[in-house]
């Protein structure tokens, strides 16, 4: 989700205003960092969600104090009941329906209850891999009803199937891709459904997909504007060129990796070859 502060995260909460935040999943805190400084500069507050965050987090924590956040080591589904309703939430956490779901409901709720509207949703993970299938970090954590049958196993874009050297193979994904109750975008798309309030939701389709849900008690003229601006032929440009270097970047790597690797494969036969070479000296030598 950091990929997306400056281009649009950031301009979205300006114009929002928001004086409290959530962060659902903040793992090394490289958004948190983004998100603590807004506070600092607004007098804003943010609850910050992980039950495991990478070590990472808590020296992006400690360059902070409780003026700018509260940490809770809790599952989001834990946490959310406990905190007052924030105006912006970024969802970064598990990737799968029932929790993301849940995690609306829980949010939705807890508004009803304060008498406040939905908070603005910004969540990550709307396009491949998860838009439309689960990730589990923990599947231990769910019940049985509310997972998919799942391996340790690899995905590639366009193939329905997991396959042992494909991406994030080391991460519980569920067997297959698409159906009911299947995926993150699939989960939002449900809890829309599944509620009277009006939403705008729209979605960036590029580096695993950002969805923005706006309830229409907070929008307004100029967060509309700036939201339909995200998807006009400047800020698609600017995409396309990220893409790209993302890309070339990706093309960098993978052909230093082969250039080693083959630089290697070459080094092991001429190795090979010495060996052999005093193999058989070694034996002309015993039969003399």
């Amino acid at each position: 989700m950091n990929r997306f502060w400056q281009r649009y995260i950031h301009p979205l909460i300006e114009i929002a205003q928001p004086r409290r935040l959530m962060e659902i999943g903040a793992d090394r805190g490289w958004n948190t960092s983004n998100i603590l400084t807004y506070c600092r500069a607004t007098g804003a507050q943010a609850d910050i969600i992980d039950p495991a965050p990478q070590p990472g987090l808590h020296e992006v924590l400690a360059q902070f104090g409780p003026a700018e956040y509260r940490y809770l080591p809790l599952k989001s589904v834990a946490a959310i009941p406990q905190l007052e309703t924030p105006d912006v939430v970024l969802i970064d956490g598990d990737h799968n329906w029932a929790t993301v779901y849940t995690e609306l409901n829980l949010l939705h709720a807890r508004a009803e209850q304060t008498g406040l509207p939905p908070p603005i949703i910004i969540s990550h993970d709307v396009a491949w891999p998860y838009a439309r299938r689960d990730m589990y970090y923990n599947p231990d954590d769910l019940e049985a009803s509310q997972k998919h049958p799942y391996a340790y196993r690899g995905m590639l874009p366009g193939v329905p199937e997991l396959i042992e050297d494909g991406m994030n193979g080391v991460l519980a994904n569920a067997l297959h891709e698409g159906g009911p109750r299947n995926g993150v975008l699939t989960a939002i798309e449900d809890y829309i459904a599944s509620v009277e309030t009006y939403f705008t939701f729209r979605k960036l389709p590029f580096f695993n997909g950002l969805g923005i849900l706006v309830p229409a008690a907070r929008m307004t003229p100029a967060l509309q504007a700036l939201i339909d601006g995200f998807f006009s032929a400047d800020y698609l440009l600017e995409a396309c060129m990220a893409l790209e270097a993302d890309g070339m970047h990706l093309r960098a790597i993978l052909t230093r990796t082969e250039t080693c690797l083959s630089r290697r494969t070459e080094a092991l036969a001429r190795a090979r070859g010495v060996i052999e070479a005093q193999r058989v000296r070694i034996d002309e030598l015993e039969r003399d």
